[in-house]
């Protein structure tokens, strides 16, 4: 099987995804080969020479997020270059961008299937710029773009139930070509504590302190000035750690020191290994306004941290599973709502028995469906299956008809 995997996103969760799915693809004897961007994070590039490293053909091409209609004009005819005479059974893109772009090459100039995985709607941003800070342009656009394309889509990839029903209310695409494939993580890199005390002690947060953490991109989808407010209505004793790096940093800072926050709020910066963040937390927060699902809480809950979310794409059901599946790990609250987030954080700290019962819950619960070898095994099972029914895009055929129930027997 030849699969091209595009994206223009190369950030945060995307960015993981892309090279975690590249890479189990390749150890499972796939030829694969990427086209990708890499003008929002240069550090994109490493990964790229992984992928290279590891058997795939990899082509940078610097789309954009924002619609500049020449410029991605001729990053499609980029892509189409790619694309031509290649021989591809599956082109796969990720994100708007980048799914525009590349299904309209593969419906002109491929035979292959096409797989699309939103990584959440930019419908979904509100008033936000999204990842990065870049705002992606008219999302009443983007949505007429993505119903448009879903009806030359043979399968729509999302990473949680809840992105998969936000496309069914959006109308991205049939019920029938739908797919969940959940984001997942390798567990044992989380499992074995490294402690905490020591990055406590580089930070300035005391020792016996209460600690509230995070880790994500400092960015309007994460939510991080919402926690900053949670924690203003929190005692005087917690604190907050922020890991990650992002253009909102100097504005969260300066929102920090208005609310009275500069000594309990900590900066910790981007940091490639996180297992000493989670090891210093008491409680992890994800206070995001949009989510896809958050890789940073599968491996909070992987580390044994009880964690507070906001109510965004994935949280529920990985914290709230039905009781068939496990006891609940965390506890979900509205999103952009500072008071019930605090509630929540209190709750959790205040409480030794919850949050006991969190930390036993997490990491099976992580280990019972939101594995890196499940999605690898997920992702690649959608590409057989689409490459089995091919010839259904196009069909005008409506949806199967749901067989009706027989009806009783009349009583004797």
């Amino acid at each position: 099987m030849r699969v091209l995997q595009v994206m223009e996103c190369t950030i945060g969760g995307t960015r993981r995804h892309l090279r975690d799915l590249v890479l189990g693809l390749l150890d499972r004897g796939v030829d694969v080969e990427v086209a990708c961007a890499a003008l929002r994070e240069p550090a994109m590039r490493r990964d790229m020479a992984l992928m290279e490293e590891r058997g795939a053909r990899v082509h940078e091409v610097p789309m954009v997020r924002a619609i500049r209609p020449a410029t991605d004009l001729r990053h499609a005819l980029r892509l189409a270059g790619i694309v031509c005479d290649r021989g591809f059974d599956v082109i796969h893109t990720h994100s708007s961008k980048a799914g525009a772009l590349g299904r309209a090459v593969g419906v002109l100039l491929s035979g292959a299937v096409r797989i699309h995985t939103p990584h959440t709607y930019a419908a979904s941003f509100g008033d936000g710029k999204g990842q990065g800070g870049e705002d992606p342009g008219s999302r009443s656009l983007i949505l007429r773009v993505e119903r448009v394309l879903g009806r030359v889509t043979h399968r729509l990839v999302h990473v949680s139930a809840d992105e998969r029903d936000e496309g069914q209310r959006l109308g991205t695409i049939r019920a029938s070509r739908a797919r969940v494939v959940p984001n997942g993580i390798d567990p044992a890199r989380f499992a074995s504590p490294t402690g905490g005390a020591e990055l406590r002690r580089e930070l300035g947060v005391p020792p016996d302190a209460p600690l509230v953490g995070t880790v994500g991109l400092l960015n309007d989808a994460k939510g991080h000035d919402v926690l900053l407010d949670a924690v203003a209505e929190l005692p005087a004793d917690v604190h907050a750690l922020f890991v990650g790096h992002g253009e909102l940093e100097a504005d969260l800072r300066a929102r920090a020191k208005r609310l009275g926050l500069a000594g309990r709020a900590h900066f910790a910066g981007w940091r490639d290994e996180v297992r000493s963040a989670h090891d210093a937390m008491d409680v992890f927060a994800l206070p995001s306004r949009w989510e896809g699902l958050s890789y940073a809480m599968l491996e909070a809950l992987a580390a044994g941290v009880p964690v507070v979310s906001t109510a965004v794409n994935g949280s529920r059901e990985v914290l709230e599973p039905p009781a068939a599946e496990g006891p609940p790990c965390g506890i979900v609250v509205p999103c952009g709502d500072p008071p019930a987030l605090a509630a929540a954080l209190a709750r959790v700290l205040a409480d030794d028995a919850l949050a006991a019962g969190f930390r036993a819950a997490g990491p099976a619960r992580v280990a019972s469906r939101f594995t890196l070898d499940a999605m690898v095994d997920g992702v690649l099972a959608v590409y057989e299956d689409a490459l089995g029914v091919r010839h259904e895009v196009g069909r005008a055929a409506p949806e199967p008809a749901v067989a009706a129930e027989p009806a009783e027997a009349p009583s004797p």
